[in-house]
């Protein structure tokens, strides 16, 4: 099981299931999402995903698409900002930032996604694969099916 929550504390999570290992993206969007060099993200299953408390605080705001769709959602605390899981559309997924995690076992990053953003001041030092856009389609979370 992993948890997780915001800086306050209003809003918390968990999960009951397995979790996918940790992706850094460097997109330009998550890097102003996240303020940081790359946001770390995993993902769970929708269905293992549950709110503990604070759900009614979330907001959500939605950039428009640029190249093609799905459009970006950040949600975060509208108490303190923290970014806060969201479903992926189109997927049975929910999208975790690894910093919002409280309790989360062994996660470790797997790849670097969006390194063609990649900010100029921050140098990629470790051995991860690297892809300039996104993962490849066979690398991606499955579509939602039906």
């Amino acid at each position: 099981m992993i948890s997780g929550s915001c800086l306050c504390g209003a809003i918390a999570f968990e999960v009951d299931g397995r979790v996918t290992p940790v992706q850094l993206c460097h997109a330009t969007r998550c890097r102003k999402a996240s303020g940081s060099a790359f946001a770390a993200e995993l993902a769970a299953r929708t269905r293992d995903f549950r709110w503990l408390r604070g759900q009614e605080l979330i907001a959500v705001y939605e950039a428009p698409i640029l190249h093609e769709p799905p459009p970006f959602r950040r949600r975060f605390c509208s108490r303190c900002g923290s970014p806060m899981p969201g479903e992926l559309e189109g997927t049975d997924y929910t999208v975790i930032h690894a910093g919002t995690l409280d309790e989360c076992g062994e996660l470790k990053a797997f790849r670097h996604i969006f390194v063609g953003q990649n900010g100029p001041w921050f140098e990629i030092a470790d051995a991860l694969p690297q892809h300039p856009g996104r993962a490849p389609e066979a690398e991606r979370l499955p579509a939602r099916k039906g």
